[in-house]
Parts: C-alpha cells; sequence; structure tokens
C-alpha cells in the first residue's frame, strides 16, 4: 500500500511552550490509524498541525510524497469532523452537508443527489429537511461525517469522535466508519478510548 500522509520529526509549539516533539509516523492508503493518548497529551495539536491550522516548529509533513507543511489547510486534500462537530444550527441537514458543495458553486440539482447520497452512506436517509436541534448526538456526529465527506477527501481526520456519546450512539459512529473503511477511505483517529482505538484501528 502507498504512503497516503507522513510526518518527519515533526515539533510544535504554542505559546513558547513545546508541545510535540520528534514526531515522525506514516499513515498507508485505505489504513485507519488510531492515534492513542490520555487527555491533554497533544493528539489533537499533532491533528491540527497536519490539518495546518498550526505552523510546525520544525519538521515535515507529506501527503501523497508533495510536501504540504507551507500549503494552506483548504489546498491539502484532508477533511476532518471536530470534536465539537461545528455544525450550523440555522441550517437544516441538508444545507449542511451541501454547504461547501455550494461555496463550490456546483449546480443545485448536482448537489441534492450528492447530499442525498452522503446522507444514505451515514444511515441518514430522508433525514435532509431536519432541523440540527432534532438530532441525536450519533445523528450530528454522522451529519458532520457526510459534510466532511462532501469535499471527496483523499484522508478524513476524527478528533474525539466518541466524546459525550453513549454507548448506543457511539456504536452508530463506529458502524459508519466500518462503513467507510470498506468503501477504502483513508482515516485517522485521535481518541482517548482503548476500546474504541481496539476497535478502529
Amino acid at each position: 500500500m502507498e504512503i497516503r500522509l507522513s510526518c518527519e520529526k515533526v515539533e510544535l509549539e504554542l505559546e513558547k511552550k513545546k508541545i510535540l516533539k520528534n514526531i515522525s509516523l506514516e499513515v498507508r492508503s485505505g489504513e485507519i490509524l488510531a492515534l492513542l493518548g490520555e487527555s491533554g497529551c497533544g493528539k489533537s495539536s499533532l491533528l491540527k498541525a497536519m490539518l495546518g491550522l498550526y505552523p510546525l516548529a520544525k519538521g515535515k509533513i507529506f501527503f501523497q510524497g508533495k510536501e504540504i507543511q507551507n500549503l494552506p489547510s483548504h489546498k491539502r486534500g484532508i477533511s476532518v469532523v471536530f470534536q465539537d462537530l461545528r455544525l450550523f444550527p440555522h441550517l437544516n441537514v441538508g444545507e449542511n452537508v451541501g454547504f461547501s458543495l455550494e461555496l463550490q458553486k456546483v449546480p443545485k440539482a448536482e448537489r441534492k443527489k450528492r447530499v442525498e447520497e452522503l446522507l444514505k452512506l451515514v444511515q441518514l436517509g430522508g433525514y435532509s429537511e431536519r432541523r440540527i436541534d432534532s438530532l441525536s448526538g450519533g445523528q450530528m456526529q454522522r451529519v458532520a461525517i457526510a459534510r466532511a465527506l462532501a469535499l471527496e477527501p483523499k484522508i478524513l481526520f476524527f478528533d474525539e469522535p466518541t466524546s459525550a456519546l453513549d454507548p448506543e450512539m457511539i456504536g452508530e459512529v463506529l458502524d459508519v466508519i466500518r462503513d467507510l473503511a470498506k468503501e477504502g477511505l483513508t482515516m485517522v483517529i485521535v481518541t482517548h478510548e482503548m476500546s474504541f482505538a481496539r476497535e478502529v484501528g
């Protein structure tokens, strides 16, 4: 399998404090890599550094063989589902999922078709007109996943996808991740939960 993403001796400093030191890793095409560790150890910071949200103090990041540490986030080919989801409460489910497609001026009919396909993929077929505040935590997590997939990323990051979810909702999210794995999607998942890391990684 080809190496899709790699870090070489990455170091990160925030407010003059060293957060990450000498981090190297490889993520191969179709692989699910779980970054496991206790809260506050720097997992999410590494994710944000790979996304381009934090500048590196040292090291290099490669994506499909090209250095990307100096590229802006939106040009890296990576999508992310953040811990706080960042859904738009004033938009319905379909509008949330299709938001990036609308920004790209994808025609309305094509956009609607793509949104329905994505919602079916995350087991939310027929939910397009639902209000965000009418959904359970697990359903909101799946809307956020569908929205991240709308950009057809080469790799998908998850930052603590099971945070604040009860066991049944965690099972729902796990099912979606397994479905995405069957589609061959490459994923990096930050978690502090050993059992979840064991299930997905």
